[in-house]
């Protein structure tokens, strides 16, 4: 069991890596706008690049895992991170900026993948909700390091130097996958390259997997993208707030992560228990994270920290969709189901970050700021998409289940 712990941890560390690398620029965003002088746009294209590319690799990426294992892929594609973060260091213009997210974005795309597909072959099956979720966990710590202890940083060196950290800490989470996670000898068939591809054309023609994808798609998509970037300018330019109180806020929402990540697997099993669900569970944990965003668009007479707080731990309540909707599936298409669910909440989190940059960058704004009724409407076109997207996932799917299990068995 200690080795198998010190896989975990090795393998968490690159998920922590890889939140910490996907949040960086929402406290380096206003530096980057004066130094480089980028548009709302240009910002929003520039953080969101990172989820195009990171939804690009998922598919591959799952026949790679199947193939050569999670310690070789990782950390071959941490090279390639590492290599993003220098070229960020050393960037002077967009083009040059786009170069090092979008390596960034690659590189860093298996983090979440390999973790869960390591803990299934070092931990016993009756450990993997318990893992899965701790996983989650770490990764959320990586968002609270986007807030006040970037922050704190950027007092004391500069956003390029952060870039060169960032860059040896995936250098040092490689050397540990070289050199203290032993290979190990999964005990299950793999299937040609064919077939693989066959199943994953399966899984996107399936009625199960388009009744879910939607909904957590959006949900999960705003979280990453809001979380992501446009938090910052929404406490700076809506609610008002110093930059000192705003980055608290920041790492409080990556805390409140990190409490639902563990607590919503917690409390879903529970349910399960009571005949409740893990789809239904999901979508209540959605849905509320709907309110969540809507009492703070309204400027609900509550604290800040609790209204974000509940955007925050509601904010996770899509990840049980990974869980309900692979046990719909055969067991050997498990990845690929997680995969394709991954591709769809990152492609949506490049549409909200890019798509809130456009509507920023429609109004008139200054370097100081952007418009409050720009930030306003961006939530309110992302609250009736998640509204259209959860009233399609409460619709009921009769035999379609039971269908798709045949089909792809």
């Amino acid at each position: 069991m200690k080795l198998a712990t010190r896989v975990f941890l090795i393998f968490s560390s690159g998920y922590f890596i890889s939140y910490l690398a996907r949040g960086i620029n929402l406290p380096l965003a206003p530096l980057l706008s004066s130094e480089l002088g980028l548009s709302p746009a240009q910002l929003g294209l520039l953080t969101s690049l990172y989820f195009f590319a990171f939804a690009a690799c998922q598919l591959p990426l799952g026949i790679l895992l199947d193939r050569f294992g999670p310690r070789r892929v990782l950390a071959c594609l941490l090279l390639v991170a590492a290599t993003g973060a220098l070229v960020s260091a050393n960037a002077h213009g967009f083009s040059s900026l786009l170069l090092g997210r979008l390596l960034l974005g690659i590189g860093t795309s298996a983090c979440l993948m390999a973790g869960l597909k390591a803990i299934v072959a070092w931990f016993p099956h009756d450990h993997l909700p318990v893992m899965n979720g701790a996983i989650y966990a770490i990764g959320g710590l990586g968002a609270v390091a986007t807030g006040t202890p970037i922050a704190w940083a950027l007092g004391v060196t500069t956003w390029r130097v952060l870039f060169v950290v960032v860059a040896v800490l995936i250098v040092l989470i490689v050397l540990a996958l070289f050199t203290l996670v032993p290979e190990k000898d999964e005990k299950h068939p793999k299937s040609t390259l064919g077939a693989q591809m066959r199943d994953i054309g399966g899984i996107f023609r399936s009625a199960v997997f388009w009744r879910t994808a939607p909904f957590v798609m959006a949900s999960q998509g705003v979280f990453l993208g809001v979380q992501g970037l446009w938090a910052g300018p929404y406490l700076r330019d809506v609610s008002r707030l110093p930059a000192v109180a705003a980055a608290n806020i920041v790492a409080l929402v990556g805390l409140a992560m990190v409490l639902g990540a563990v607590g919503s697997g917690w409390l879903a099993r529970r349910l399960q228990r009571r005949g409740i669900s893990l789809h239904t569970t999901a979508g209540a944990g959605m849905f509320l994270f709907m309110l969540a965003q809507l009492l703070i668009l309204l400027d609900a007479p509550l604290p800040g920290w609790l209204l974000w707080g509940m955007y925050g731990v509601f904010g996770t309540s899509g990840v049980l969709s990974y869980a309900a909707l692979v046990r719909e599936f055969p067991a050997h298409l498990a990845g690929r189901v997680s995969t394709g669910l991954t591709l769809a909440i990152f492609a949506g989190a490049f549409v909200v970050q890019y798509g809130f940059g456009l509507l920023l960058n429609a109004w008139p704004h200054d370097g100081g700021g952007y418009a409050a009724v720009a930030h306003r409407i961006s939530w309110i076109v992302a609250l009736v998409v998640q509204l259209v997207a959860g009233v399609w996932f409460c619709r009921p799917l009769r035999s379609a289940v039971s269908r798709t299990g045949d089909q792809l068995a």
